[in-house]
């Protein structure tokens, strides 16, 4: 008994057939028709998207006896030789197997006979990123001075690892992964032809886990209508594959939202009763947070997701309960989790913790939007309780008198707030205590302009600030004195003198010139903390922002040191700055 498997049994025997690549098909069908094949091509992409197929196809073309259209014909002799790896004059071969440099030569060598049967001769070599580097170098020699009618497709999905000099003598065609709309239409073709029943869940559960790969959907379906006796539905992949159920994500979900640990740890336990596998399921937690993300954003999302519309009911009554940046926070922390398990040797113990660490997730709050609270909290004492102020004062204040650690702002509030004293009673946070502004008093226009240069040429304003300007206006000198140690610095700004130059004219007048020079006065305790206090107005880090408003602003002041604020991550600050002002 002979069968073949679907991935082989379907294969496309025309360019037509081809699914999802019309990009690449129509442009070698344009040149087969004009008889202008490049003598080596290169197709890369991700696994399972027609690499293979469209060598074999345009190998067959090429020596088929009877093409119509540029396509092969299929029934002759030649098609059914090449289809079948007999035709002697089409050469398929594994770099993954044969990545020495003996058998590129073997390979060069037999270019240089003529056909055997057919018009040309063909070598397709699959996964030719793992030929070794003498292999690249005897394969170079033949694709430099190919002989006539000889032609050489190479297949990839990594073709970053293959040296430049093989790549400029190829012509390159990229494979995208296939669309859900281009897999379903396939696979429920192909499902139709075998006489079974896939559901439009199952569908939809096959078309995901294919990822956008059509071998990868054809050898799923391969599985399934094996082992089913009947309709093939959502609920029995799961059972096939061993799969997670999307109900445990959804108990997951609503465990977060309730910080509820237990209930998480619960699913664990849950999961390793019923054999899952617990570095699949890490993996999933990312997916879930991002459909609860997307749906939070806009309910029209929902239809770029692989989601049942029942699932997708749920998933979006959760995904309100969330903030934005909420979930962009668990997704960070979720994919950091996830690397961490894939490579522990005690995943359980990972898992257990990531679940806990979620589930006691302390929600973001910004603090411009506590200080507005704050201040309209104040107004409604002031005015009194009734009316809308008085109502979201009310609801401030129970906020307030929740004092519970969270994050605001760029900053996260770690320690259990106290009762706001008065604010002239209130120091200033730590490390605030005033800077000298040496700089600026002793060259006025220093900050400014090394700001400035700082946001077209930030590498020369970096140097520039390792040094000590002093300005001499009757003799028009701005000089900048360096420590010994500062070499490179002060090489770096002599080869970019004109740009640095045209910026001291622009701050400083037409007719100062710019002086670099070393001095061991540079190199003193006192000089170091001098230039430290100009990296600190130039360019202050977001700590040392906080800490210059807080300066200027006692109830700012006030309010950091209450909350023990500590630096937000970047990203989450962007994440911020892009919501709309009404959250």
């Amino acid at each position: 008994m002979s069968y073949h498997a679907l991935a082989r049994k379907y294969r496309p025997a025309t360019f037509d057939q081809v699914v999802g690549q019309s990009h690449v098909t129509a442009t070698l069908r344009a040149a087969l028709r004009k008889d202008k094949l490049a003598h080596a091509y290169l197709f890369a992409g991700p696994r399972g998207t027609g690499k293979t197929t469209v060598a074999r196809l345009l190998a067959k073309a090429l020596n088929c006896s009877e093409p119509r259209d540029a396509d092969p014909c299929g029934e002759c002799e030649t098609c059914r030789a090449i289809a079948e790896g007999s035709y002697l004059d089409v050469l398929e071969i594994d770099a993954a197997s044969n990545t020495g440099v003996d058998n590129i030569r073997d390979l060069r060598d037999m270019a240089q006979y003529s056909p055997t049967r057919g018009s040309c001769r063909v070598f397709i070599i699959d996964e030719v990123h793992m030929l070794s580097k003498g292999a690249f170098n005897a394969l170079l020699k033949i694709l430099e001075e190919p002989p006539a009618r000889v032609f050489f497709f190479f297949a990839t999905t990594e073709p970053a690892k293959i040296p430049r000099t093989i790549l400029s003598r190829c012509q390159r065609f990229d494979f995208r992964l296939l669309t859900r709309e281009e897999l379903s239409r396939r696979v429920s073709e192909i499902t139709a032809a075998e006489g079974a029943e896939l559901t439009e869940d199952g569908l939809r559960t096959v078309v995901s886990l294919a990822e956008g790969s059509m071998r990868d959907a054809l050898s799923l379906l391969d599985q399934l209508i094996a082992a089913a006796d009947g309709p093939i539905d959502e609920a029995l992949i799961v059972e096939l594959l061993g799969l997670v159920r999307s109900e445990i994500y959804q108990e997951l979900n609503a465990a977060v939202l309730d910080h509820d640990p237990k209930a998480a740890l619960l699913l664990v336990e849950k999961l390793l009763r019923s054999g899952q596998s617990l570095d699949v399921f890490a993996q999933g937690v990312i997916a879930d947070f991002r459909n609860l993300l997307f749906l939070r954003l806009d309910a029209e999302l929902a239809r770029s997701l692989d989601l049942a519309p029942e699932q997708a009911r749920v998933l979006a009554a959760q995904a309100a309960r969330f903030k934005e940046q909420d979930l962009l926070a668990l997704i960070d922390r979720a994919s950091l989790w996830y690397e961490r398990i894939h490579r522990s040797t005690q995943p359980r113990i990972l898992l257990e913790a990531a679940l806990v660490e979620f589930t006691l997730f302390e929600s973001r709050v910004l603090l411009s939007d506590l200080v507005r609270r704050l201040d309209a909290l104040a107004q409604g004492r002031a005015g009194g309780a009734g009316g809308p102020a008085g109502t979201s004062a009310a609801r401030d204040e129970d906020l307030l008198a929740a004092r519970e650690p969270g994050l605001v702002g760029g900053y996260r509030a770690t320690g259990a707030a106290a009762d706001v004293a008065p604010v002239g009673q209130v120091p200033l946070v730590e490390s605030e205590r005033p800077t000298a502004r040496g700089a600026a008093e002793t060259v006025r226009g220093w900050t400014p302009f090394v700001q400035t240069l700082l946001k077209t040429h930030p590498g020369l304003a970096a140097c520039l600030m390792e040094g000590l300007p002093s300005l001499d206006e009757a003799r028009g000198r701005l000089t900048v004195a360096f420590p010994a140690d500062k070499a490179f610095q002060m090489g770096r700004l002599e080869d970019h003198r004109q740009v640095v130059e045209q910026r001291v004219a622009r701050s400083f007048g037409a007719g100062v010139r710019l002086v670099l020079t070393t001095s061991t006065e540079a190199s003193a305790p006192a000089q170091a903390d001098l230039r430290e206090n100009i990296r600190r107005e130039v360019a202050p880090t977001e700590q040392e922002a906080l800490q210059a408003v807080c300066r200027e602003d006692q109830q700012l002041s006030a309010l950091v040191k209450l909350l023990d604020g500590e630096t937000l991550p970047e990203h989450e600050q962007r994440a911020w700055r892009d919501e709309p002002e009404d959250r």
